[in-house]
This record gives structure tokens, C-alpha cells and sequence, in this order.
């Protein structure tokens, strides 16, 4: 079997975990996410969040929530918009016709699909669920039927025969496809009629045909002891025209089956983004701070007012919030911080609406909501459900700070090691010794000698490690800049000496060497020397500090403290600065 690509994608982002939400783009009734949710734990996801399938969604709240590793995510979303639009996109159009029967006729006929047979094995099923839920039915019949179409009536040579054929089987309603094959309609509808058949299907799509049969059952004085049924190529424009005729059902084939995907989306946001303070659960917004409100309808209206009873609905200061956009029917609103509580915004749309609705100049119509591409949409969600989902929430975030704090990454730094110049000693000795030590360890990508890149790696590391360590790179040249990267996360980082000197004598660009121990998202960075001598002296004290949680300031004087007394004992400290080889490989 060929491996999956995405174990070689996703390699960096072992261990991490996100969040994905699904999104209907256009209103109304869901179907398929029962299915994606079996599909999901098939996958190890966990479910935060589902509609039910006969729910109707709006395009503001998510259909579906769900978590997982990156692979998983990666995968999940191969089948889970599979699952949902095209058996939504069945139930919509069902719904529509339905609904339209219903207003036409009054609720006096029904609509079927049978077309799900025609329908491949593996989602015939599926389809049959699809139009239940969008109000129709699968079957011509609630009850046990036999559906006799017009290749039974082909092979017992007339209707008569082929009823006839079956007389023998009680307890099943007779449902005669009648199409004028082996003999005129109306001989095939008299003899259906003389021989009892329980529902006439006219399968002509011709509606002089369905008036013929209709009179014929009239004028035997069984039209109250029949159904009539009408098919072929119905489209939702003529069930108008056909609920004005006498006929009990409709069967829509292919303009219930064929109807369009439903538009969704999915959107995945980093779990990291969840976080448990002292006030409660903190949601990262990622920069999707926008709210946008649909159905309202101003005449006079104050934005500030809007603004600052929205803050008030969310329980922000009125600064927080303010009126970016307005257009006919729709308001938007930008949220102006980054990260905000999960009590301010889980399941808060009914109260935000209803609070709009009371200010002066401000309609909504019935059916307004509020949406927003990010974390923000979890405030459509119901408000019964917010307690349970936010439970889940916290379990996921304290499992998840758990297995962060539990992670190393390592990077090698330097040129030498990107070109491959140099056997990298340090990284696998350092996996090796955490790993021991009970940690989940990996290599990182060696980094070149640029503080953008190599800043940019820690803080990308950071936000799924507990500890991130970088070798090499805290000499005096100029090409030496990992304790500058730390610094550029965390400008209090500790930074002391190992060695000090005149800047300025030989290639001393810098007035002399250091390490770095800073902090960034609850992760700790460490920055250590290069010769791998050093590394495996210091490397115990680093693992015994992280284990007695040492504040940045007594860690990084401890490893300061290591490495200044190696460095007396082999008196190279006059030297320090000269580039060692041989066993030590690596630089400053």
C-alpha cells in the first residue's frame, strides 16, 4: 500500500491538534451531518458541535464543529462536505417542493422521489434520508408494496397479466405503472381499476394522461379507493399546474436527485487558539473579528448607539465595537481586540438581535441573524447547548495545554548545518535525552542565520511546544542572532554571559557571547551554544530545571552558571570565541 502523503505533510504538526467548523453559505434545512459525525469518529475527531439532520441552518451559526490532529482535519474534510452537500442540496430541493405542493394543494397531495434507485448501492440510502428529511417520501407507500413498473408488465405480456400474476400475495398494496406500452393507457387503466390495483402510477409526464385515468376511476366508482400517482420529468415550475388536476402524488425524479451541491465551507482555525485563564475560557479570534448581521433594516438610526449596545450585548467596553459597513439589509461590525471570552459570545445571538431590535430606527426581520467566518460564529449556536459545548471546550484545552507542556522541539542553527556541511550531534542527542525523560521531542528543520527566520520558526513552534530549544547561533559575530530572535519574541528574556570582551577585536561583532531564555505563549525558548561538548554538559541542568518549572531568570543562570564553570576548567576562555572542530561540531 503506498504511504499518505499527508504523514510526511503534517510531520511538523505532529501532536497539534485544531479546530474545524463547517458552514452552510445559504439558509435552510440540513441533512448529512449525522452521517459526516459517524465519518468523524471513524476518525478519531471529537464532535463539539452538530446540527441535527432536519435542522435548519443558518448562514451565520456552524452546522458542525469538530477537532482532531492536522492529518485527521486534513482528512475529515475530504468526506464531510461529501457527506453533507449533496444530500442537503436533495433535502432543499425536496422541502421546496413540498412545500410548494402544500401550498398549491392545500396539503391534499403528497410528493415522492423514487428516483434514489436509480441512485449508485452505497448512497441509496442516503438519498432515501435525504428526501424523508426535506419532507417528502422514498416510497409509494407507507405500508408493504409491490411496485410492478413496465418491465413486469413487458415480461407478463398486459396489466391484466401482471396483476393477475401477483393475485396470490396478500397483505401488499399494488402500485401499476401505467405507460400505454402493450396497449392503450386507457385499456392498461381499466384493468387496473377491474382487478383492484391500490395506486395507478401514470409515469407519462403527459397531464391529458392523468385526466384520463382520473375520469375512468370516477366513472367505475373507485377514485375514493385508489391513488393516483403522476411521474415523468415533473419539474418544481409545473407542480403548480399539476396540484390543479386529481392526483394524490407527485413523484419529482430528477429535479430532486440532480439538485445542486449546498454551498458549505470549512474553515479551521488552531486549537492553541483556546486558552483557560483566571477570568474564564479566552478564545483567540486569529484576526477574524468581524461580525456581520443580516435582516436589519435602519431608518434613523445611531451607529454609535448600535455599536455600544452591541459591546453591552457582549459585554465589552463601548470602544470595543464599532459599525464598519452598512448596506441594504445587513449591518457589519468589527470587533476591536483579540481574543475574547467564551461567556461573551457562545450562543449570545438571540440577545444581541433582540437587544438591536429595541433601539430606535432599528427592523429585523423574522428571520435575521448574525455570522461571522471565525470563532465569532459560535454566537448563533443554540443557548441550551453552550454549558455542554463549553465543557467540552475546557476538557480539550486542559488536555491540550497538557500534551503542549509535554513537548520539545530542538533546532539546529547555522548555515553550515542547512548546507549540510556538518553533521548535526546536538539534535539527536537532546530528542534522545527528553524522550527519556518522558517528553514528546523532536527535531526541528535546521535554521539559517537570520533573525526573521529564526524568530519566525520559534514562534511558530511555540504555540504547540512547551520548550523549544535552538543550538548554535549565541557567539559574537555577525552572523549570530538566536538570543536576538528570543529577545524579539520576549524583550524581557534572560540573556546572560558566558563570556564578555571588547566589541570590536577580531570578528567580535558583539561584546561577547550568551545564551537566551524567554517565553511566548506559555512556551519557554531556549537558546544554547553550538559545540556539542557544551550542549551534552549543560543539557542535564536544562532537563532539571524545566522539571522544577525555574522562572526564565534562575534557568537561564543556571545553564549560565554550568557553562561559565565548564569553560574555567578547560581554560579556553581567552579563546572562546575561535570556531572548535573535530568532536565539538557546531559554532557558538
Amino acid at each position: 500500500m503506498a504511504a499518505d502523503l499527508r504523514d510526511s505533510i503534517f510531520q511538523a504538526l505532529e501532536g497539534q491538534e485544531f479546530v474545524a467548523s463547517l458552514y452552510m453559505r445559504d439558509g435552510g434545512v440540513v441533512c448529512g451531518v449525522e452521517h459526516a459525525c459517524d465519518m468523524l469518529l471513524a476518525l478519531k475527531c471529537t464532535i463539539l458541535h452538530a446540527l441535527r439532520d432536519g435542522d435548519v441552518a443558518g448562514a451565520s451559526g456552524p452546522a458542525l464543529v469538530f477537532s482532531g490532529s492536522a492529518k485527521a482535519v486534513a482528512m475529515a474534510e475530504d468526506v464531510v462536505i461529501g457527506c453533507i452537500a449533496k444530500t442537503t442540496g436533495i433535502a432543499r430541493a425536496t422541502a421546496q417542493a413540498a412545500n410548494l405542493v402544500k401550498m398549491h394543494s392545500g396539503g391534499r397531495v403528497r410528493v415522492v422521489s423514487g428516483a434514489a434507485k436509480k441512485m449508485p448501492d452505497k448512497i441509496k440510502g442516503q438519498v432515501r434520508h435525504a428526501i424523508h428529511v426535506g419532507g417528502g417520501m422514498g416510497r409509494m407507500a407507507d405500508e408493504p408494496f409491490v411496485y410492478l413498473d413496465k418491465n413486469y408488465v413487458r415480461m407478463f405480456g398486459s396489466v391484466a397479466a401482471t396483476l393477475d400474476g401477483i393475485s396470490h400475495m396478500r397483505g401488499f398494496t399494488r402500485v401499476i405503472q401505467l405507460r400505454g406500452f402493450m396497449e392503450p393507457l386507457e385499456a392498461e387503466a381499466r384493468a387496473a381499476l377491474e382487478r383492484g390495483a391500490e395506486i395507478l402510477m401514470v409515469d407519462t409526464g403527459v397531464v391529458e394522461d392523468l385526466d384520463t385515468v382520473a375520469r375512468l376511476a370516477h366513472e367505475c366508482g373507485k377514485r375514493g379507493q385508489v391513488s393516483i400517482a403522476f411521474a415523468g420529468d415533473v419539474t418544481l415550475d409545473r407542480i403548480a399546474e399539476l396540484c390543479g388536476h386529481d392526483v394524490d402524488i407527485i413523484d419529482i425524479g430528477a429535479a430532486i436527485v440532480d439538485a445542486p451541491l449546498a454551498d458549505c465551507t470549512l474553515d479551521v482555525a488552531l486549537r492553541p487558539a483556546v486558552t483557560e485563564s483566571a477570568n474564564g475560557l479566552e478564545l483567540n479570534l486569529l484576526q477574524k473579528t468581524e461580525l456581520r448581521i443580516d435582516g436589519i433594516t435602519l431608518n434613523g438610526a445611531n451607529l454609535t448607539d448600535i455599536a455600544a449596545t452591541a459591546a453591552g450585548c457582549l459585554s465589552l467596553p463601548p470602544d470595543k465595537v464599532l459599525v464598519i459597513d452598512v448596506r441594504p439589509g445587513q449591518i457589519a461590525l468589527d470587533i476591536l481586540i483579540p481574543a475574547i471570552r467564551a461567556d461573551q459570545i457562545f450562543g449570545r445571538e438571540k440577545t444581541l438581535l433582540r437587544e438591536l431590535a429595541a433601539l430606535p430606527g432599528v427592523t429585523l426581520e423574522p428571520g435575521a441573524s448574525v455570522h461571522s467566518e471565525g470563532i465569532l460564529g459560535m454566537i448563533a449556536i443554540d443557548e441550551d447547548k453552550v454549558p455542554k459545548i463549553l465543557t467540552k471546550v475546557r476538557r480539550m484545552s486542559a488536555s491540550l495545554q497538557s500534551r503542549k507542556q509535554g513537548s520539545v522541539r530542538i533546532f539546529p542553527t547555522g548555515f553550515e548545518l542547512v548546507e549540510r556541511q556538518i553533521e548535526d550531534t546536538n539534535t539527536p542527542y537532546l530528542v534522545k535525552l527528553f524522550s527519556e525523560a518522558g517528553f514528546i521531542a523532536e527535531a526541528g528543520e535546521a535554521l539559517p542565520d537570520s533573525c526573521d527566520a529564526l524568530a519566525a520558526a520559534l514562534s511558530g513552534a511555540a504555540a504547540a511546544c512547551g520548550v523549544v530549544i535552538t543550538t548554535g547561533g549565541v557567539g559574537a559575530e555577525d552572523k549570530d542572532f538566536t538570543v536576538e530572535a528570543v529577545r524579539r519574541l520576549d524583550p524581557r528574556a534572560a540573556t546572560p554571559y558566558l563570556v564578555q570582551f571588547a566589541r570590536g577585536e577580531g570578528r567580535h561583532a558583539k561584546d561577547g557571547i550568551r545564551i537566551a531564555v524567554g517565553g511566548k505563549d506559555a512556551c519557554l525558548l531556549i537558546a544554547l551554544p553550538g559545540p556539542n561538548d557544551e550542549v551534552r554538559h549543560v543539557a542535564p541542568v536544562l532537563l532539571q530545571g524545566i522539571k522544577d518549572r525555574l522562572d526564565k531568570e534562575r534557568l537561564a543562570n543556571a545553564l549560565a552558571g554550568s557553562l561559565r564553570e565548564k569553560l574555567r576548567m578547560a581554560n579556553i576562555a581567552g579563546n572562546h570565541g575561535q570556531m572548535r572542530k573535530g568532536a565539538n561540531h557546531g559554532r557558538e
